[in-house]
């Protein structure tokens, strides 16, 4: 038997121990609330009761209109660069944090509803978040999580009766979004730059203490952490760039401190490999296209360093610092070579990579279509089922070539790799078409959350966007 609302312990460590970081704030619940999709996979590892899925009390919930004991509701305070410069006050502008909830695991889940009304960080915003960005959101999260990405969760998403101005008016909804933390690069900035070097002191040490635990009586923590966060982040942006996702709005305020994909916002997957592709039409400079990602990953970890600087000397965080190129080239190629089915080491290894990226660029190949074809390779055809370009039979060959140094058989390396390459990604046409039409969540969500699958009768979500969605951009409202 799962617990009740009331029954969950609604603890939240980060706020006893730096109240500092947190403004009150009510949240404004959505007229007519009504619940569109709920993550039950999230929802059981939270442990809660079966029977609430259809409580009144539960909907409320999710719309921030229910108060129970240890429940609280607060908006944090964190700065950031945003495409390149500093803004000294950010914060939640639309994000209120409810609590943190734990499990019998020991696990803890930091509930935070998007879309929720005013906080004292909106600025110009209203706070308010639509339907379209909530539902982008909550596929975005669950199907990065199936990929094996390390990502934010969401439990929930709802809609109401308010209308919404964004480029025209659209209907409110609000997300239940989950992580471990939602402590971002941002909140050591803002408290870095204000000189409040108590609070910074004790926010640096709730992290490491709580989130990185092995390194808490060491007396090299600040040092070990750090190279921490650089290496959770560099795995990040390898895999991202291995499946072919762009985050689109890499400021230092969506950086996660624990190395999970934060903020959905103008994100986006590529169709055929392309470094300039740019998923956010509000980037009209390319800050964040897919070839810059790796390179903004270290930069926003170089800002991060600043912020630390009362704890690490500035030679100790260049010295770290430096270690984030090969540990995200290491992990990349790792990630590259087993989508290709390749698991021993070889010093050609990277020649044969970047071969076939360039003949990913040139040939236009979709970029996931190739990877899952090239799972049923067939050994001496030369022919990738699908594909036939002389490009393509140039690099088939040289992977011939390979494929002999792994000895292993064609039904198990075929098997592996379509554990390893996903038939479905999360296009922006798939995602719009639930925003068209909710009563699609169901199978949306089920298949992006297996991306694995055939699913046959969905065979077609696995294809490039349909005539009907081809010019279909993202902003920073998406």
């Amino acid at each position: 038997m799962g617990k009740k609302l009331a029954d969950l312990e609604y603890t939240n460590r980060l706020y006893k121990k730096a109240p500092f970081l947190y403004a009150q704030v009510k949240p404004t619940p959505l007229k007519e609330p009504k619940l569109l999709h709920l993550n039950t996979d999230l929802f059981e590892r939270m442990e809660l009761d079966p029977s609430l899925k259809d409580a009144p009390s539960f909907l409320r919930f999710l719309n921030g209109d229910l108060d129970f004991e240890g429940l609280f509701f607060g908006a944090s305070f964190y700065s950031g660069h945003q495409f390149g410069h500093y803004v000294p006050r950010l914060g939640d502008g639309r994000a209120i944090t409810l609590a943190e909830v734990k499990n019998h695991l020991g696990e803890h889940f930091e509930l935070q509803l998007k879309g929720s009304g005013l906080t004292p960080f909106s600025r110009m915003g209203d706070g308010k978040a639509v339907v379209r960005s909530s539902i982008r959101e909550y596929l975005a999260s669950a199907h990065l999580k199936a990929l094996g990405i390390p990502s934010t969760e969401a439990l929930a998403v709802i809609t109401g009766a308010d209308d919404v101005y964004r480029e025209e008016i659209e209907k409110s909804a609000i997300v239940l979004r989950v992580a471990e933390s939602f402590l971002r690069f941002g909140h050591f900035q803002y408290y870095a730059h204000t000189n409040q070097k108590e609070e910074l002191k004790e926010l640096v040490e709730f992290a490491i203490s709580h989130y990185f635990r092995e390194y808490h009586d060491h007396p090299n923590r600040y040092v070990l952490f750090y190279q921490e966060v650089i290496k959770r982040t560099a795995k990040l942006f390898a895999n991202w760039q291995a499946v072919g996702f762009c985050h689109g709005v890499l400021n230092t305020d969506n950086m996660s401190l624990l190395g999970l994909t934060l903020d959905y916002g103008p994100y986006g997957f590529i169709d055929h490999f392309d470094q300039d592709h740019v998923c956010n039409h509000s980037d009209h400079e390319g800050r964040y296209s897919l070839g810059n990602q790796p390179g903004i990953g270290m930069w926003n970890l170089e800002r991060l360093g600043e912020a630390l600087a009362d704890f690490i000397n500035e030679e100790d965080r260049k010295r770290t610092l430096e270690t984030y190129p090969p540990l995200f080239l290491y992990e990349y190629r790792r990630v590259l070579l087993e989508k290709c089915g390749l698991y021993k080491m070889h010093l050609d290894d990277e020649d044969l990579l970047r071969g076939m990226l360039n003949m990913l660029v040139t040939s236009k190949i979709d970029y996931t279509q190739f990877f899952r074809a090239l799972s049923r390779y067939e050994k001496g055809s030369l022919v990738l089922n699908g594909f036939d370009n002389p490009e393509l039979k140039e690099w088939l060959a040289r992977y011939e070539q390979r494929l002999v140094i792994e000895e292993e058989d064609e039904s198990s390396r075929h098997e592996k790799m379509l554990g390893r390459n996903p038939k479905f990604i999360l296009r922006n046409y798939i995602a719009q078409m639930a925003i068209e039409d909710a009563s699609m969540m169901p199978l949306v969500f089920q298949v992006l959350t297996n991306p694995f699958a055939e699913w046959e009768d969905f065979h077609e979500w696995s294809k490039p966007a349909p005539v009907k969605y081809k010019n279909l951009s993202v902003s920073c409202s998406s």
